[in-house]
């Protein structure tokens, strides 16, 4: 018999709202998972825990959804949040532990605010996760998630700090019913190199990275430009557009027209320019720059050739055990692929014929765009087959068969908000 799920409270450090209470927009999980909830579940209530940058938010925020429409947004005092603001002098991508004395406090306050006991409770990150299994355990949580978005065994370079996470990362999984893994590669680091014991741990689910459709159309094939190439990303040693830059020489012998689109900024961005203008590629390549508008970077896909992700086989790579934005989103704007075999999501591209995975090298990048570039055919068989995907890709299957699968399916009728 399946579960009924009426009412969900999600705990998330993501920044949702800004202060007059609009959206945030952002490609994370949090506004996929909220849209998705409050469309199909009777009352939702989303604390949100901003993470220290410039100009974010600095309080805990709490909003409560009743049949698709938001009723009320509550926010922590000043006398509860001064005592942990971080300023704008300060503020960067490091480590609180007042932020985590906020988020562990703020999390409790927002299970009591409206008096009720939830069905599920979702927690992004361990430390909320470990509050959601001790609000279970107190009767105000009937089943926990512990939803991971951001992982790796070699988390932080200080060893002490990466220890407490990998321990918090262990007792969220012993405390909660389930775990959802942004990849299955999580589960097998935690097994095969961690040495955790699973045999107590809550069940685990792989739960990728959905895509956000922001109204994309998918274009036929009769307009794909099979001489453009597109990079997105951040321009550093993981992400190999060092050989991409290398491999366009050799391609551009067989296709003299072959163009490389390069969405994104990052240390290795100068050496890369100097090194293009040495092989003569300054027509052939274009540098966009840091693009924050993630509609300029859809529309750069979209009806491009192919997307080049070939990340770069280092040891404690985080990309590894992370599910590759940039792939999700080339699927999702029917882009074929050409990536290593270091994300998790190149099963996927392997096994579905959604591009190529090759060997970290100039040489075999350069094969694999020849070889999907110069033969229409093939290329369009490939392409169908990533179109065919997309769907598979987008948040609300991903989801729905998520919560099927914990036994509450099927799930997947939606509400009409009154």
């Amino acid at each position: 018999m399946p579960k009924r799920l009426d009412s969900v409270l999600i705990a998330t450090c993501a920044d949702i709202l800004d202060e007059s209470g609009e959206r945030v927009r952002h490609n994370g999980p949090a506004w996929p998972m909220i849209d998705y909830f409050t469309a199909r579940c009777p009352r939702v209530t989303v604390l949100e825990l901003s993470q220290p940058r410039k100009g974010m938010v600095n309080r805990p925020q709490l909003s409560r959804y009743e049949n698709g429409k938001r009723v009320s947004f509550k926010t922590w005092g000043p006398m509860g949040t001064k005592p942990f603001a971080v300023s704008d002098e300060a503020a960067g991508p490091r480590t609180f532990m007042r932020l985590k004395l906020r988020d562990l406090l703020a999390c409790f306050w927002a299970a009591g605010v409206h008096r009720q006991r939830y069905d599920l409770f979702i927690g992004v990150e361990s430390l909320l996760a470990i509050c959601g299994g001790v609000l279970e355990r107190i009767g105000m949580v009937k089943d926990s998630v512990y939803y991971i978005s951001d992982w790796s065994p070699w988390k932080f370079q200080n060893k002490t700090l990466n220890k407490i996470y990998l321990e918090m990362d262990r007792a969220a999984c012993l405390l909660c019913d389930h775990i959802w893994n942004f990849t299955y590669t999580i589960e097998e680091a935690r097994r095969d190199i961690l040495k955790f014991d699973a045999t107590h741990f809550g069940r685990q689910h792989w739960v990728p990275f959905g895509f956000i459709q922001d109204g994309v159309t998918l274009p036929p094939d009769e307009v794909v430009d099979l001489n453009r190439l597109v990079f997105c990303g951040g321009v550093g040693p993981e992400n190999g557009l060092d050989i991409a830059i290398e491999a366009l020489p050799a391609i551009r012998e067989k296709l003299p027209d072959i163009h490389l689109d390069v969405l994104g900024d990052g240390p290795d961005l100068p050496g890369l320019k100097a090194r293009a203008s040495e092989l003569g590629l300054d027509g052939a390549v274009t540098w966009h720059g840091y693009v924050s508008d993630r509609r300029r970077i859809l529309d750069a896909q979209l009806g491009a050739g192919l997307a080049l992700a070939p990340y770069a086989p280092l040891e404690t790579s985080v990309k590894r055990y992370g599910d590759v934005i940039k792939i999700r989103e080339a699927i999702g704007c029917g882009l074929p692929i050409i990536t290593t075999s270091v994300p998790p999501s190149h099963l996927e591209v392997r096994q579905k014929n959604l591009g190529r995975v090759i060997e970290y090298s100039p040489d075999a990048l350069a094969q694999a765009v020849l070889e999907l570039l110069t033969d229409r055919e093939t290329y369009f068989a490939v392409r169908a087959n990533v179109v065919a995907a997309s769907g598979d890709n987008r948040w609300e299957n991903i989801y729905g068969r998520t919560l099927e699968a914990m036994g509450y399916g099927p799930w997947g009728a939606t509400l009409t908000a009154s």
